[in-house]
This record gives C-alpha cells, structure tokens and sequence, in this order.
C-alpha cells in the first residue's frame, strides 16, 4: 500500500537522491523508499547514524483545527479584515 505525501527535502539529500536514481535508472520515489527502508534496517540493527538537521520554529498555526476545506474562506476573510 502506498500513501502520498509531502516531504521537505534539504537541497543537498534531493540532489544525491536524484543522482543515485539516475544511476540505476529507477524513478527517484523508488529510490528514496529503498534509502530510507536501508536508514531504518540500520537504525533497528544498531548502527544509528547521526545526522546533523537544520530546525527552525515555523511559528505558532493561526489556522482552526480541526481544518474543514468549508472553513477556510470564512478564515482567509476574517485574515483579510484583521490585517486591512
């Protein structure tokens, strides 16, 4: 089974994905699941790796939750007033 969704990727790991499908001639979602599935069989083997990561807050959320798409014109209305 397989679920779309959204991954941020730092600049540097994007480039050396795609060059590694390159080179086996595979689509780059295969190649990114077969990396990770190999970071986790590591990872539950006991050889962690450390990776340095970048984090940053993104500031508190000013949407409602739980989000319904019904909602979200009324929200970027009240926005709207609120700033103008």
């Amino acid at each position: 089974m397989s679920i779309r969704t959204t991954v941020v990727l730092d600049e540097d790991v994007l480039e050396r994905v795609r060059e590694r499908a390159r080179e086996e001639d595979v689509p780059f979602r295969v190649k990114l699941n077969d990396l990770l599935r190999d970071g986790l069989a590591r990872e539950a083997g006991g050889k962690r790796v450390s990776i340095p990561r970048k984090t940053f807050s993104m500031g508190e959320c000013r949407l409602p939750f739980p989000l319904r798409v019904s909602d979200l014109d009324a929200w970027e209305e009240q926005e709207a007033r609120r700033e103008g």
